[in-house]
């Protein structure tokens, strides 16, 4: 349905990028809320919307885009209104058999874009925000594939494939090619 095509022994899926982005829709929990604590200066609140994802080439990262909100308690007075956040970056993507997810990994050059007024708060929460920022978002499971039926049944009917492989995700032909490897490579995980 979602597939276009394979190999020869079906030991890769490609995917376009609406495809995939399809597939990030239906896996990603969202609204996502995640706690970032940053003590002893604060704890933070972010309400995650659904990521779009770009592909960028043959062989280069995904670009990645995140908007949300976010309110904090500072120094125990809580800043109740909550202001928009905006998070980009480029990563590659990592899938683990035992939680049954496809999570951000390898996370580089990300920003994440805070309006925010107050200088005091500004000054002493950029690094750290962004540091548990990055954490988090490693953490936090891009694709539920208990959510996405058709896609768990891909990677396990790869995996049965090579079953001394790992699941690899690169960027080819302007598609996202997801198959089994020998060995473990830099963008596989199980």
């Amino acid at each position: 349905m979602i597939l276009l095509g394979g190999c020869a022994g079906n030991d890769r899926e490609v995917y376009s990028q609406q495809q995939f982005q399809q597939l990030v829709n239906e896996g990603f929990l969202s609204p996502q809320i995640r706690n970032l604590d940053m003590l002893p200066v604060m704890t933070v609140q972010l309400y995650l919307d659904t990521p779009r994802i770009f592909l960028q080439g043959d062989g280069k990262p995904l670009m990645f885009h995140i908007n949300g909100k976010v309110d904090a308690d500072v120094f125990g007075g809580m800043v109740t209104e909550k202001l928009p956040v905006q998070i980009t970056g480029f990563t590659q993507l990592r899938y683990s058999g035992d939680d049954e997810a496809i999570y951000f990994d390898q996370i580089a050059f990300m920003e994440a874009r805070i309006d925010l007024e107050v200088a005091l708060f500004k000054t002493m929460i950029v690094d750290s925000f962004q540091k548990a920022l990055l954490k988090e978002l490693a953490e936090m499971p891009l694709i539920s594939l208990v959510n996405t039926p058709e896609l768990s049944a891909t990677i396990e009917s790869l995996a049965k494939n090579n079953p001394d492989g790992h699941i690899q995700f690169d960027t080819r032909e302007g598609s996202l090619v997801i198959e089994a490897v020998s060995g473990q490579g830099d963008r596989s995980a199980d």
